[in-house]
């Protein structure tokens, strides 16, 4: 049997057995802590890293907006110039048939100066004169139709974009404190 000194040795041996497993086990344990800690903080600081990257990129896209409102109304600008320019061409247009109708009355009176020229004597001037007389009144009789105006242009479309009005978002990065 053994004697109470041994009972008494082998407790002893395994409390010793336990406290260096147990001292062991705190040890791990805390490195585990550590690097849960650490852990913890990186990625704390990465969300507060991706927090503020998406606010710059939220205060760049409402810039962006702002910009691509004002390009906007540049073309709405540029739109109205050019049918303002549209008109004029279509004035110009105009004054140059009249100015064509007007060549054509002055060739018309040079012919006749021509013809009177050709009959020298002014019996032969009389003669020009009773033929364009005469062509006169056919000419009331049955007047001649002047063509009408074409049209200058068909009126472009002009797309109607919708008023910008920008989101003013509420949101704000949040700050983390690490630990």
């Amino acid at each position: 049997m053994p004697s109470i000194g041994d009972i008494a040795n082998d407790i002893k041996a395994q409390l010793e057995s336990i406290k260096s497993n147990t001292l062991g086990t705190q040890n791990n344990t805390n490195t585990i802590i550590n690097h849960l800690t650490h852990l913890d903080s990186t990625a704390q600081l990465g969300f507060a890293n991706l927090a503020q990257g998406l606010a710059v990129l939220i205060q760049l896209q409402i810039q962006n907006n702002d910009l691509l409102a004002g390009n906007n109304k540049q073309n709405a600008t540029i739109i109205c110039w050019l049918g303002d320019i549209a008109h004029v061409l279509c004035d110009i247009k105009h004054n140059t048939d009249t100015e064509v109708k007007l060549q054509k009355q002055m060739s018309a009176t040079l012919l006749h100066i021509d013809d009177v020229l050709e009959l020298v004597h002014a019996r032969e001037a009389m003669d020009v004169k009773n033929r364009y007389d005469l062509e006169k009144r056919v000419d009331e009789c049955c007047p001649k139709k002047e063509p009408e105006p074409q049209p200058c242009f068909k009126d472009c479309e002009s797309p109607r974009l919708p008023d910008y009005q920008p989101i003013k978002p509420d949101w704000k990065p949040i700050n983390y404190t690490t630990k």
